[in-house]
């Protein structure tokens, strides 16, 4: 294959005609490919190239008649190519593709810059002298993501489907990816050993977080029978200016006018099948229907379609639940809230790392086990998330987050609440009241709130910023409860708790000693070297100069398919949801019947309307008393309408 790259003098035209011909982009697509096949564009029936990949293509064959997108990583899916994908849709590529090339420069790591296409799209190509997991693959795109808004992480956070269209790769409309340089870069030369590392530290000291992990879903939201979000409670109409606005036009910016009626209509407590049913109709939907392509609006096949309403969907009902309307203005005291509360919870947890061996035992009859220190932990992180000293907690969404069940859950808050501790840690507010679960707060010794105000003068703001650390605390929580939800340390027969503890002290990057462990963690010696040496036969851990490392948390999916407890927690969380259902239908069931006026057996209603808008009859038995096993059969089969299951 002849070599025709533009040198650096040279103008790049990504709307021309490539300088290969089609079997040489080809050829140089089969050397550079880690795998034995590529994704090829699907065409629409009008015969127009389609910007989805989702048919294989084997490179034995000859070129495909459409476009191809080449995959990231091998067949043991670890990335053999990191490919930065930088989106004019979605802020400034060009500059966004300009640091990082710069950082990568720092670095001293060949790359590869590509211009995509006609969009003015960037494509930044790194090839790995080694392997990597795709979990630290992940990491990095999620902390380059923070900081380059451009930057698509998608083809980097799956490796078994992540692609990107080669270099010379022709463009579905037209032009092709232009490489600016020689693609030597990425053909005959790769980044040292150790880069992926070097990277990681880099972004994070120029200031890049990596995401809170998700925990179960805040109150408010729940998920009907299609999988999509919603907000509970019963469903409104819109006022008479949204209604104006979704019946009419669209305007020039479609995709404003999309997001400004998919969140009115969140707020409104509709759900995803009502905005469904107005999509072929809806004037102001139309940035859902069709796209644009230069001054025209082209239809999108219905995959498109569904991935776009749903995506703008999920975003609307979060933007809403995270932005409640208020009555009286901005929340003022936000910023002092977050501080207190940060430092309520800083406080609750260095008193509760300075104890290790008060949370070191499985054994519920002494005073402190690890149930109790991952509800603790869950606890704190809602304040977090909440910006609120006092939260709302359920034993079901507290056994979600923390892996544990319910029972046990209901331990642990007992015992936080009570003196039979050093102290207590926590301590319950109010009662519990119909759908309400109990209230609970930390216990006043941890708190920084000044409850009054002896000083003559006002309290000032406070002169530092306590935002950074409480997005990191959020973020350090989250992980530790999601390194120990699963179902590897969860089920009956898996690996246990104590395992899933030292799992969680053992550092991933860097490594910690025995005595460090044993230190951190409160376990006897003896009993370490025991569980350290069962997480190394796993596969969980290894042993490196020094001590020890955590390895890839993808590999806990692989563990608990080898000891066959994959998926006990989710079948856990499956008949929690449907307990949950029946006791929303029991308490609108209960006020139901403190309803004065409701219509009874035998009279004839005034009006048409149901006075159980949003829930059937309660099952009873012969005697009338409430059946609450046949309610649980109902449930489980299926039998609630879509709008009690919404209103659960």
């Amino acid at each position: 294959m002849v070599v025709r790259n533009p040198s650096a003098g040279e103008t790049v035209d990504p709307f021309g005609v490539s300088p290969y011909t089609l079997d040489e982009v080809w050829a140089l697509t089969r050397r550079l490919s880690p795998r034995a096949d590529v994704r090829v564009a699907s065409r629409a029936a009008s015969g127009e190239i389609l910007n989805e990949y989702d048919r294989l293509w084997p490179l034995a064959e000859s070129a495909p008649t459409t476009t191809w997108a080449m995959l990231l990583a091998d067949d043991d899916l670890r990335y053999r190519y990191l490919c930065f994908d930088f989106d004019t849709n979605s802020g400034n590529a060009r500059r966004d593709a300009e640091r990082m090339a710069y950082w990568l420069s720092e670095l001293n790591v060949p790359h590869l810059l590509c211009i995509s296409g006609p969009s003015g799209g960037r494509h930044i190509w790194v090839r790995l002298l080694e392997p990597e997991d795709a979990h630290a693959v992940r990491e990095v795109a999620l902390l380059a993501k923070s900081l380059l808004p451009s930057l698509d992480p998608q083809p980097l956070l799956n490796p078994a489907a992540g692609c990107v269209r080669p270099p010379y790769a022709p463009h579905r409309t037209s032009g092709y990816s232009n490489p600016v340089g020689d693609h030597g870069a990425i053909s005959e030369h790769s980044a040292p050993d150790g880069f992926l590392d070097q990277l990681h530290v880099l972004l994070g000291d120029l200031g890049a977080e990596l995401p809170a992990p998700q925990t179960a879903l805040p109150h408010g939201i729940t998920v009907d029978e299609d999988g999509q979000l919603r907000l509970r409670g019963a469903r409104r109409p819109l006022s008479m200016k949204m209604e104006a606005v979704l019946h009419g036009p669209a305007g020039t910016d479609t995709s404003h006018t999309l997001a400004r009626v998919l969140i009115a209509c969140a707020d409104a407590r509709w759900g995803y099948r009502d905005i469904a049913e107005l999509l072929p109709t809806a004037p102001s939907l139309e940035h859902a229907r069709t796209r644009r392509i230069g001054d025209r609006r082209v239809a999108r096949t219905t995959q498109q379609v569904t991935k776009v309403l749903t995506a703008a969907w999920r975003y609307a009902v979060a933007f809403v639940a995270s932005n409640p309307r208020k009555t009286a203005g901005d929340d003022a005291g936000y910023r002092d809230r977050v501080s207190t509360v940060t430092a309520a919870v800083q406080k609750a947890l260095a008193r509760a790392d300075a104890l290790p061996g008060l949370w070191a035992t499985h054994n519920g009859r002494v005073g402190g086990t690890h149930s109790q220190r991952a509800v603790l932990d869950a606890l704190c992180l809602y304040m977090l998330q909440s910006a609120q000293h006092v939260v709302e907690a359920d034993v079901r969404r507290l056994a979600a987050d923390t892996g544990y069940g319910r029972t046990t859950v209901h331990t642990a808050l007992r015992a936080l609440a009570q003196d039979d501790m050093t102290s207590p840690w926590i301590e319950r507010v109010g009662e519990p009241e119909g759908p309400h679960a109990q209230r609970y707060r930390l216990h006043p010794r941890f708190s920084t709130e000044e409850l009054r105000q002896d000083r003559t003068q006002a309290r000032m703001r406070a002169n530092h910023d306590l935002h950074p650390l409480y997005r990191a605390t959020i973020r350090e929580i989250g992980t530790r409860l999601e390194l120990l939800a699963h179902d590897v340390f969860a089920a009956p027969r898996s690996l246990g708790r104590t395992n899933g503890l030292l799992y969680k002290l053992t550092p991933e990057n860097g490594v910690s000693s025995t005595s460090e462990l044993t230190l951190r963690s409160g376990v006897s010696p003896e009993m370490i070297r025991r569980r350290l040496s069962q997480l190394s036969a796993a596969g969980l851990i290894s042993r490196e100069d020094g001590g020890w490392r955590r390895l890839s948390p993808t590999v806990r999916d692989f563990v608990a398919r080898r000891l066959d407890v994959d998926g006990y927690l989710a079948e856990r969380r499956r008949r929690y949801d449907e307990e949950r259902l029946i006791w929303a239908w029991w308490q609108a069931e209960i006020t139901w019947m403190e309803k004065k006026a409701k219509h009874r057996r035998g009279r004839r209603p005034t009006h048409f309307e149901s006075d159980r808008a949003d829930y059937a009859a309660y099952p009873r038995g012969p005697t009338r008393r409430a059946d609450h096993a046949q309610a649980a059969r109902l449930v489980k089969a299926g039998f609630l309408e879509r709008g009690l299951a919404l209103a659960a």
